[in-house]
């Protein structure tokens, strides 16, 4: 695989996408975010919250991105009668050595996992994929700890709030994921070719792999490598991340909205993947620079579930709540772009 410049790494980032089309229609946004999800860090942690009713192919859209880098997949549906062993597999004791062992290993051992309907689960089950998300290993409560895959990512789906059997998750558990994307209705015409490419065939079309999931990581790296972020794109973001933080900020908007008892506003790590995502855009877009159209481009995906509103405001509809907090965060875009 050539990565010797942007244009390489583009170009192999197109082939990633042009496979995902042959099964998906439309999700154009949602495609090219997930993919700037992936390659966002050099490291492990590229992690996806996808938020929508079922029956949008959200499982589908992931299955299909594995197949396109031969990388296996797994999901794990977060019923609410879910244990712990259900996600890591069966241990046992070996009384010779001394130590515990996985006998079978549950589906957390896969390069790309979907964590379905991940806000119905008891926390004990959540739990044990918030460590691997961040560490790269799991350890369990008999004591074993054991290493995932290289390429290990996670795609966590979760129903709107207002649906029953749903529960916000925590702060902490949700700034695990990178991410935060919105997969809405398709529209009426890309609905009909849904429908029609169903009805006309018996199975999905099948995607050829065109890499393999160490090629994901060889890609990381180069973005990391050949996209810069200039000092003046780090300072603006700094000042965008504090001025969402009410009692922290002039912007009267953001003190009124947003819920300064739980902090309400974006921490550092927010910044940091803003930048990364960033950078990982404009690697797809063919620019080896950052620019401030990235940062406007993943500003939302990045911060839509970081920003804690007031508790009246939360209990507002998906859409109102979406046009809250854009309003509020292209206010904040461009008070520091304006400087």
């Amino acid at each position: 695989m050539q990565l010797d410049s942007i244009e390489d790494i583009q170009k192999n980032i197109a082939l990633i996408e042009t496979e995902i089309r042959k099964r998906i229609v439309g999700m154009d946004h949602v495609v090219k975010l997930l993919l700037v999800g992936v390659f966002a860090s050099p490291g492990r942690n590229c992690h996806i919250l996808l938020e929508g009713v079922p029956g949008l192919a959200k499982t589908l859209l992931l299955k299909s991105l594995a197949e396109s880098v031969d990388g296996e997949f797994k999901r794990i549906s977060f019923a609410a009668d879910l244990l712990p062993k259900d996600v890591v597999g069966i241990e046992d004791f070996d009384s010779d050595k001394g130590h515990v062992r996985l006998l079978v290993k549950g589906p957390l051992f896969t390069n790309f996992l979907l964590a379905d309907e991940l806000n119905r689960a008891r926390t004990t089950s959540k739990g044990m994929i918030l460590e691997p998300m961040e560490e790269g290993r799991v350890t369990t409560e008999l004591g074993g700890t054991y290493p995932l895959a290289d390429m290990f990512m996670v795609a966590a789906t979760q129903n709107p709030i207002e649906e029953e059997g749903t529960f916000v998750l925590g702060r902490a558990e949700q700034d695990r994921f990178v991410m935060k994307i919105l997969v809405d209705y398709p529209s009426d015409v890309q609905e009909r070719a849904i429908i029609r490419s169903n009805i006309d065939h018996a199975e999905s079309p099948a995607i050829e792999p065109v890499m393999h999931t160490d090629d994901i990581l060889k890609i990381r790296r180069a973005i990391f490598d050949q996209v810069s972020v200039s000092d003046e794109i780090v300072e603006k973001v700094q000042q965008l991340v504090s001025l969402t933080r009410p009692g922290y900020t002039d912007i009267e908007e953001i003190n009124h909205s947003l819920d300064a008892q739980d902090g309400g506003g974006a921490s550092p790590r927010a910044g940091i993947h803003i930048l990364r995502t960033a950078r990982s855009h404009a690697a797809i877009c063919g620019r080896d620079f950052v620019s401030p159209e990235d940062i406007a481009t993943v500003m939302m995906p990045v911060l839509r579930h970081r920003l804690i509103l007031r508790q009246d405001l939360a209990m507002n509809s998906v859409k109102q709540r979406e046009k809250l907090l854009s309003d509020l965060l292209d206010r904040i875009f461009q008070r520091v772009w304006s400087q």
